[in-house]
Parts: structure tokens; sequence; C-alpha cells
């Protein structure tokens, strides 16, 4: 396996540092709204982001999941929260311009993709879909179902669309379908769906999970008790250093996985590794890491609580570390 950017990764990459560096991030907000950053989607947009995985025939730049893999991380590094994952996802599917979308995976009591409990009969969808990140601000639903990839308009007949309660304050939502009707079935998208939207996921929490050890590092190393930084305590070292292993671990799988889907290989093992990560490990390090910033790593002005708290949200809805181990187990 040969991880090394190729020349549109690299791009994409230094696209994305230049554009979320220009940000003035409100670390206090709770996405009052729609849910999402506005002005770094407004941002993202007129950056040509999230049209980036469309053929070039339609105005995109034809890039795979792996190529898109240093946008999200880079976005993740900021904590930014806005429809993008979604969204590629989206144009990395469907291949085609559809609106502002939302992709309906999750359902109650199950890992994230791990089973399809919602039903597709003669171009009807009914069942539930939770954990749907803007679904609220979306044009489009994409819906996993047992009969394949839904595609329904957020305003169609049938569809009901609650905010429901998150750490973070993202724009998260629960969706229930009663006799909705599709607009169109990708039959055979369904694990491809699920796979790149868990693959973009991962990728967003290994840059959260960087963003928050470069902050965590810089307070260690500036904060002094007894005349030192707190850095130089053994105590302080070891903690630093389980935290990157578990964020060396994640960017590892997350990496692998972009690359293997992106090369048609099969991604199971690593995306369910990174899941697992993801729903075990992640909030565990933030944990770590408050600690570490004492006190001020509470504040809800200060920018590990954004982290801390999207980390939480992203365990959740992936389904936790029981039902991810189970997926895991099964790879």
């Amino acid at each position: 396996m040969d991880f090394t950017l190729d020349p549109a990764a690299a791009a994409v990459g230094e696209a994305a540092d230049e554009v979320v560096r220009r940000l003035e991030p409100d670390w206090e907000s709770r996405f009052a709204g729609n849910g999402f950053d506005a002005d770094a989607w407004r941002a993202f947009v007129e950056a040509g982001f999230p049209v980036m995985p469309l053929p070039e025939s339609v105005g995109g730049d034809d890039l795979d999941v792996d190529s898109l893999r240093p946008l999200v991380t880079r976005a993740g590094r900021d904590a930014v929260v806005t429809p993008l994952l979604g969204t590629l996802a989206a144009g990395l599917i469907v291949r085609a311009d559809v609106g502002a979308v939302a992709v309906a995976i999750g359902e109650p009591g199950s890992a994230l993709g791990d089973r399809q409990t919602t039903v597709l009969s003669d171009g009807v969808v009914t069942g539930v879909k939770t954990g749907v990140l803007h679904a609220d601000a979306a044009d489009t639903l994409l819906v996993t179902t047992d009969g394949g990839v839904a595609v329904v308009a957020a305003d169609a007949d049938g569809v009901q669309i609650t905010r429901t309660t998150s750490s973070s304050g993202w724009g998260e939502c629960t969706i229930r379908f009663d006799g909705a009707r599709a607009d169109r079935v990708l039959a055979d998208d369904v694990p491809r769906l699920v796979d790149v939207y868990r693959s973009l996921l991962a990728a967003y929490a290994s840059g959260l999970l960087a963003g928050a050890i470069a902050r965590t590092a810089e307070h260690v190393s500036t904060r002094n008790q007894f005349g030192k930084p707190i850095a130089a305590f053994q105590a302080v070292g070891q903690q630093l250093a389980d935290v990157y292993v578990v964020s060396a671990t994640l960017d590892l799988v997350a990496t692998a996985a972009a690359w293997e889907l992106a090369q048609g290989r099969d991604a199971a093992t690593d995306l369910a590794t990174a899941v697992y990560t993801v729903a075990s490990e992640l909030p565990a390090t933030m944990r770590t890491m408050t600690h570490l910033h004492g006190g001020i790593g509470v504040d809800v002005t200060y920018p590990l609580h954004r982290y801390f708290s999207i980390a939480k949200d992203l365990a959740r809805l992936v389904g936790g570390a029981d039902r991810t181990l189970g997926v895991l187990a099964c790879s």
C-alpha cells in the first residue's frame, strides 16, 4: 500500500488549509439555526468543495474518496461543522448535483449501517432513521433501505424530520418515513454509500483528534507549575503518549480505508476498526486532554469544549462501543 498523497489529494489539502485558516470560528456557538457553521459552509461552497466528487461533465473534479480525505480531515482539525460529509458522500454515489443533501443511514439500536430495516416497496419508503446530520437544512435525503438507496425529497409527503438533542448542538435529526415516495432508487449502492460515509466520518474524527492534540500540546508546553512547563512532568508525558497512539491508529485506519475504497478493494476490516476506535477511544482520549487542561478545559467558550462535544456525538452516531465492536468481530 502506498499512502503518499497523489497530486490531486495534495492540491485538495492545500486548498482546504487555505480556506479553513481564513475562518473565524465562534467557539461558544451552539450552531443555532441550521445546526452548522453557516459562514464556513458558505466559504466551502464558494471554494467549490461540495462539487469535487462530481463528474467533470457537470462541473466537478471527479475526485474519489481518497482524494477528498484531506479536505474532510482538515475540517475536523478545526472542529468545523458543515453539511460537507453528507454532500461529498452523495456526490460520490449519485454522481449528480441534487442540492443540499443529508445521508440517512443510522437506525435505532444498531451500529451505523449494520442493518437495514427501512422498507422500500414499489418506490415508497417506510421506516425510521436516526442520527441524520443537517436533515432539516437539506433539499434531498439519501436513504438506505432493504431495496437500495432511495433519493427522497426532504419536503415530500410522508417525511417527518425532527431535530434531536446532541452534545455539541450540531443539527442532528431523526426522520420518520411513512409511505414517502422516492424520486429515484439506486438499487445496488447501499454497501457503497455506507462504506463511503463511514470513511468520511473516520477521516473527520481523525482530524478532530489531531486538532485537539495540537491545542493540548501547546497548552501543556506553556502552562507552568513548580517553575517548569507541565509537559516536563512524567505523568503528563505518559498521558500524551497514550493520546498519540490513539491518534496514530485512527489516522492509519482512516487513511487505509479511504485508499482501499478508491482502489475498489474490500475495506470492511479497516472501516470497522476505524468506527470502533471512534466509538470506544475518541471520547476517552478527549477526556484525558480535558483533564490536562485543568478547569479551562470545561469552559464552553474554550475551543476544547467543542472538540469534546463533537467527539461524544460521533461516538453515539456510529452506534457506540458495544455495537461497533460486534461489527468489527464479524468483519
